[in-house]
């Protein structure tokens, strides 16, 4: 399907159609930009310098841009210094990016303005889980002896209440308001294609940290689609020392996302670090949010031939922070079938899966750094005190294993 501004709708999301069917005119959709996803129709801005945001807002104006009143709402609600606008369906948001970061010539400052990018978890894709989980033998779940308010933030998928009463030592530590539920089971009775994917992060964080409690934040859907601005909003909204992105996805010439990079800088420091997923490209093109330098970027790592190996998976490069485990990793799950859309393989999955990603490794690097929060004093320093412990493998990097038994080798 070609949209009005001549990008086509992203076959990667199978089944999953824009939000209405109304094409580019449903600014909930996803098209494919040029190596990147992004939301029809929208832009955002960061308001920072006044005469750069009135020369921008100008030429997006002239152009027949609107402003979106709901989200930017939520940006002010949030304390973001981000404005976002929604375009006429005939607009090139590429081009009309390119355009509008142009060097001027006279040593202006150039806008921070990008498309609302889609993050994604789509298996094989945009930095989502590798492959399908498959039914795992179950463990004992600890009882929760921690103290009441949460040390780490998992944004993510929502919670499936259904996975409380299966595992007790989550439905201890879990803690999600009302509007981070959902159900993963689509109407025609397939799991999502992301469903359990936040239930399998708690339990990993469960397993490595057992005196953490855990806030999970809902912003992806079950399909594990999410976007720049529903990422930045949960950030504002995390309430935790330790915040947890597996998630992410690339960007229009490799910048940072807009909205990503201004909530990482208002609401993350010394007493709240973030940790994210490097992605599952197998590639070095940075990916984001890991990409930040802010943030401790993860990548995931294969135990074979006797010693850590980069997983074939994972993505790699100068801004990657650290390696962990992140292939056939065992946690908690939903208890189901899975079948893809268009599969005939049936799987059952009885509480506790197998799964690999980078997904799987970040989470491993939040527990230790929310571990060592009490000694070191702040989230900050706990981080640079894991990341300082990390062993160095040949031909890999620095690399943590803080639980063999997560792991099936």
């Amino acid at each position: 399907m070609v949209s009005a501004d001549g990008n086509r709708y992203s076959l990667w999301q199978r089944k999953r159609p824009p939000a209405s069917g109304k094409g580019t005119d449903d600014p909930g959709g996803v098209l494919d930009g040029p190596g990147y996803l992004y939301r029809p129709r929208q832009i955002l801005l960061e308001t920072g310098d006044m005469h750069v945001t009135q020369r921008t807002e100008e030429e997006l104006r002239q152009r027949g841009a609107v402003s979106n009143e709901e989200l930017n709402e939520s940006f002010r609600l949030a304390d973001l210094s981000v404005q976002a606008f929604l375009l006429p369906p005939e607009v090139d948001i590429p081009a009309l990016v390119s355009e509008l970061r142009r060097p001027l010539g006279d040593g202006e400052p150039l806008p921070n303005v990008g498309p609302n990018y889609v993050f994604s978890g789509e298996p094989d894709y945009q930095g989502g889980p590798y492959g399908d989980p498959g039914d795992a033998p179950g463990f004992r779940e600890k009882p929760f002896e921690g103290p009441p308010e949460p040390k780490i933030a998992v944004l993510d998928t929502g919670l499936d209440p259904s996975a409380l009463p299966l595992h007790p030592g989550l439905a201890a530590r879990l803690m999600a308001e009302p509007g981070d539920q959902e159900n993963p089971v689509l109407a025609d009775g397939d799991f999502a294609e992301e469903g359990g994917h936040a239930t399998f992060i708690a339990g990993i964080v469960m397993r490595v940290a057992p005196r953490t409690r855990i806030r999970q934040v809902k912003v992806l859907d079950p399909m594990g689609v999410g976007d720049d601005a529903t990422i930045a909003l949960g950030l504002a909204r995390a309430s935790a020392p330790v915040i947890n992105l597996s998630l992410g996805g690339y960007t229009h010439d490799d910048a940072p996302p807009v909205a990503l990079g201004v909530a990482l800088a208002r609401h993350t420091g010394d007493d709240v670090v973030a940790v994210a997923a490097a992605g599952n490209h197998g590639q070095d093109r940075p990916f984001w949010p890991a990409a930040f330098k802010h943030v401790v970027s993860v990548g995931a790592m294969d135990w074979s031939d006797g010693g850590w190996q980069l997983a074939p998976f994972s993505n790699y490069g100068w801004w990657v922070d650290v390696y962990a485990p992140g292939v056939d990793v065992r946690s908690t799950y939903l208890k189901g079938v899975w079948q893809l859309p268009n599969e005939t393989v049936a799987v059952p999955i009885h509480g506790y899966a197998w799964w690999s990603g980078t997904s799987f490794a970040a989470p491993q690097v939040a527990a230790l750094i929310a571990k060592a929060i009490p000694r070191a004093g702040s989230a900050r320093r706990a981080a640079y005190a894991v990341l300082a412990r990390a062993s160095w493998e040949p031909g890999l990097g620095p690399a943590v294993a803080p639980d063999r038994a997560l792991i099936r080798h």
